[in-house]
């Protein structure tokens, strides 16, 4: 068969399509699937902002997605590429491509910024935030990758950048130090609450963040390995808020986890004196035997931490032959006094928080 009757008969077959597809070409219109009315083609950015509504009504995603970045790569210029370039996002979000949605409502922000979807744009941006907070994976490939903190973060910040006066930018603060404290650092978000703080201070959000920073050093002077005056900083915080919002509904959880903290800390020095009195280390006994009760007056603790002291000074005047350890009453039901060593920064005179006393579980109050 030669060349000749080969483009014959493609042209049949392809007239044959058209035929039967009810498609009718017309000069400066493009393709008309006459059956439906649509076209299939557009030769100016409206009317291919039509064709591509018509594509995103019938939920056919993937048509309309290409739709719009053609209008946006076409007709860069036009007043529909704003509108464009934001159903991009939009679309993308409807396929669960999340970070690549984010980034397409960025372009909006960066290259119109005069448009209608300036502010819905960031509006979206705020909500992949969200999204990302709350566990939502990373895509590769549409393969799904370990939820990320640090992308919450960084759309966060970018609302931030993006509108620093706006109605999302304290909120957008109070999310990144959820984020922070996810990832247990401590520093980090409060440093976001403080700056929520700062700079927003009659926000409605002012009071929520003054009681995560409390919360937040709570979380951090359970830990181990973390600075133990934490537990005085959460206690200052604690305290600040019950100043600023003596009427907020959280103010009893607050009075709640300073009487704790306070009792962990009594607790603790109790504990640090039995290990000097072991040791023989009566000076450094007496130290901590007195910061029990300056720290906790009322407390059983006290009075066994007065009663310790005169046994040393017993021990110490040869009035008794040794020290025999008490069984030291709790500050709690749970709480038992126990010689463990102390940690590294009590040896500077640090009153310590027993690490190994535990805590509740108290998930952050949104």
């Amino acid at each position: 068969m030669n060349k000749i009757h080969i483009g014959a008969l493609a042209c049949c077959l392809v007239l044959t399509d058209l035929t039967q597809a009810a498609l009718v070409w017309r000069p400066g219109e493009g393709w008309t699937n006459e059956s439906s009315g649509e076209s299939l083609a557009a030769s100016d950015a409206k009317a291919a902002l039509q064709l591509a509504r018509n594509l995103e009504a019938k939920e056919d995603y993937k048509s309309a997605l290409d739709a719009y970045r053609g209008i946006v790569r076409r007709w860069p210029l036009s007043t529909s590429a704003g509108e464009a370039q934001f159903k991009i996002g939009f679309m993308l979000e409807q396929r669960g491509e999340f970070g690549n949605a984010y980034k397409a409502y960025q372009k909006v922000v960066e290259k119109y910024p005069a448009s209608q979807f300036f502010d819905l744009s960031i509006e979206r941006e705020f909500a992949i935030g969200n999204l990302f907070l709350s566990g939502e994976p990373q895509r590769l490939w549409k393969i799904p990758l370990l939820p990320s903190m640090d992308k919450a973060v960084e759309v966060f910040n970018t609302v931030i950048k993006n509108a620093p006066y706006g109605v999302y930018a304290p909120q957008a603060y109070f999310k990144i130090g959820l984020a922070r404290e996810k990832q247990r650092q401590w520093s980090d978000a409060i440093a976001a609450y403080n700056k929520l703080l700062d700079k927003y201070p009659g926000n409605d959000l002012a009071p929520a963040a003054q009681y995560q920073i409390g919360y937040a050093w709570y979380q951090a002077s359970s830990q181990p390995d973390y600075d133990q005056s934490s537990a005085q900083k959460s206690i200052d915080a604690f305290q600040d808020f019950l100043t600023r919002f003596p009427r907020s509904e959280k103010a009893d959880q607050a009075r709640v986890y300073i009487n704790e903290l306070d009792s962990r800390r009594v607790q603790g020095a109790y504990n640090i004196a039995l290990f000097y009195t072991k040791q023989k280390n009566y000076q450094a006994a007496i130290i901590y035997f007195n910061d029990v009760i300056q720290q906790g007056p009322n407390t059983a603790l006290a009075a066994q931490a007065k009663a310790q002291i005169e046994t040393i000074k017993n021990i110490q005047s040869g009035q008794s032959p040794g020290f025999k350890q008490p069984a030291a009453p709790g500050l709690t039901e749970n709480s038992q006094a126990t010689a463990a060593p102390p940690p590294a920064a009590d040896r500077d005179r640090q009153p310590p928080v027993d690490a190994n006393q535990g805590t509740p579980n108290h998930p952050p109050v949104l």
